[in-house]
């Protein structure tokens, strides 16, 4: 190959030649640092700063948004509101933190929204009937230009005002990372104007080792700039300071493609939230309808939100009976609710596919395999009401309350252990156990967040005043039974963020009303606490060992 020496016959012409080339080499590669740290900074400002502020900043407004509406809801929204203040304090304490590192107006704009905050919830705490409006007015594009402060149209305008700051922001950051990208491209661009000029030095090595990779460079990031970021990878074996710089801006692609990603889930994230919870919840309490002759009613009410560990279900039966059951995970929240979901379609397939009651509880001793920390209580109750019975199996679950139609109460005994993925459970380890069943009589099965829940004074709710209140029932119907026992746990003032509370009622017919006259509870496996002229002791049975 010719020499640029051999052409021009002087070495110090080659010399001052390679010597220009090694420059400019030298300044594109410290630029192209210079530029790849503003980038990084700039795009570590978009994915460490105004994401998550957004994010923080959307929380506050759904969770300002969700009191406002519990609050003009009334007394239906009461145990929707939970306390706004603790809620919205912990995203407004984040969002702070992360306007701590901004400029100086978006410092001043995140100080005004947690004044507004402040100023609004200390304003709700103190509102009346009458001014309600004022303070829970609609937003900031509804009520003016400039609402006053210590309502929800403030806190709305203030929000937005903060929103849209931080959106320019992190578009000031997008733009600036593509004229950093930009930046690059034109001095590769320069380079590959001085290797043109080396070209008389090496045309072939030149084409080969910098023309090429440099014009396959500049393409990729043209496509990156543009917000294509699946442009194809970096040759991995490509060596020196071309192939560095290639595998840094293939960094960065990576970096805005992640970016990009993680804002799409957390958009769609926010979009998914509300009708995710209100399905888990349906999923808890849904109650299939009932075989003839027979009328179920239930609720769960979660401690937190929507979502409870516990599950009820209603399941009709291909031989005319129907199958009821109420379960309780231990704990609460999404974790126990989501294991509650598991757990319920366990029992229900079980159930549909004519398995036995001890089968159906092995099933959900199944389903727990890996989880440790967690166990469940479980009763199963099958109504007949062609041969008037109840079958029942209690794993654990506080004893079903059975109401018969002179007023009198019975308890269902346990007939097993709790279900625990410790505890062995061979066949036969949860017994089941029948007792007489007749029109008017009321299965009433509640989880122990009723019977413990605690009023203000710290005195449970007991299940003495469970019993009165079933007792004292002037319509024994499945419905009236549950309405009563909540309206009953409202007017108690029961705390209840302390446990789920739920409650699942069934009888196979209208009932009648109950003689007058304090309530008679019966224990063990419904058998009455006294004699009875009308109904024998049974001698007892021996319940199955748990670790048998």
């Amino acid at each position: 190959m010719l020499s640029l020496r051999g052409l021009t016959g002087s070495r110090l012409l080659l010399t001052a030649v390679v010597g220009v080339v090694a420059v400019v080499a030298g300044v594109v590669a410290v630029v192209g640092m210079v530029l790849s740290a503003h980038h990084d900074e700039a795009a570590g400002r978009i994915e460490t700063r105004w994401g998550p502020a957004v994010a923080e900043l959307g929380a506050v407004r759904a969770a300002a948004g969700d009191f406002r509406a519990a609050a003009l809801a009334g007394a239906a929204g009461r145990d929707l509101r939970g306390d706004p203040r603790q809620e919205m304090g912990g995203h407004l304490t984040a969002l702070r933190r992360l306007a701590d590192g901004a400029d100086t107006e978006v410092r001043l704009r995140t100080a005004d929204v947690g004044r507004s905050v402040t100023r609004w919830l200390d304003g709700a705490g103190r509102t009346g009937t009458a001014d309600g409006r004022a303070v829970f007015a609609l937003p900031a594009a509804a009520a003016g230009t400039d609402p006053a402060e210590g309502t929800y149209a403030a806190v709305d305008a203030r929000t937005v005002a903060l929103a849209a700051l931080l959106e320019r922001r992190r578009a000031e950051d997008v733009e600036s990372t593509a004229w950093h990208m930009k930046g690059v491209m034109l001095y590769i661009l320069g380079l590959a104007a001085a290797l043109l000029l080396a070209a008389v030095v090496a045309a072939v090595v030149l084409q080969r080792r910098y023309l090429a990779p440099a014009g396959a460079l500049a393409q990729d990031l043209r496509r990156t700039s543009s917000g294509d970021t699946t442009a194809g990878r970096a040759d991995p074996s490509r060596r020196g300071w071309l192939g560095r710089l290639t595998r840094e801006a293939d960094r960065v692609r990576e970096r805005l493609a992640r970016s990009e990603r993680a804002s799409r889930r957390d958009q769609e994230a926010l979009v998914q939230v509300g009708p995710a919870v209100r399905g888990l919840h349906e999923i808890l309490a849904a109650r299939d309808d009932p075989g003839p002759g027979i009328l179920t009613a239930g609720d769960v009410r979660a401690a937190e939100g929507l979502i409870a560990g516990d599950y009820l279900g209603t399941v009709p039966l291909t031989d005319g009976t129907t199958a009821v059951f109420l379960g309780d995970v231990c704990g609460h929240g999404v974790a126990a609710g989501l294991l509650a979901v598991r757990l319920k379609s366990v029992v229900m397939v079980g159930l549909r596919l004519g398995a036995g009651l001890d089968t159906c509880v092995r099933a959900v001793h199944h389903a727990l395999a890996g989880e440790e920390e967690r166990f469940t209580t479980l009763t199963v109750a099958v109504l007949d009401p062609r041969r008037s019975t109840l079958t029942w199996v209690n794993a654990g679950h506080e004893e079903p309350f059975l109401r018969r139609t002179d007023g009198t109460l019975e308890r269902l005994a346990t007939t097993g252990p709790i279900v625990h993925p410790l505890l062995p459970a061979p066949p036969g380890t949860w017994g089941t156990r029948s007792t007489r069943l007749d029109p008017g009589d009321l299965l009433v099965l509640s989880t122990d967040g009723l019977t413990e829940g605690r009023g203000g004074s710290g005195e449970e709710f007991g299940e003495q005043r469970v019993a009165g209140v079933l007792s004292g029932l002037a319509d024994p119907s499945p419905l009236a039974a549950v309405t009563t026992l909540y309206t009953a746990a409202e007017r108690f003032a029961i705390d209840w963020a302390r446990d789920d509370v739920s409650l699942l009622a069934a009888a196979l017919g209208p009932a009648k009303p109950a003689a007058a006259g304090p309530p008679r509870v019966e224990t063990a496996a419904t058998q009455p606490l006294g004699p009875s002229a009308d109904r024998a002791e049974p001698p007892p049975r021996p319940r199955p060992d748990p670790l048998a």
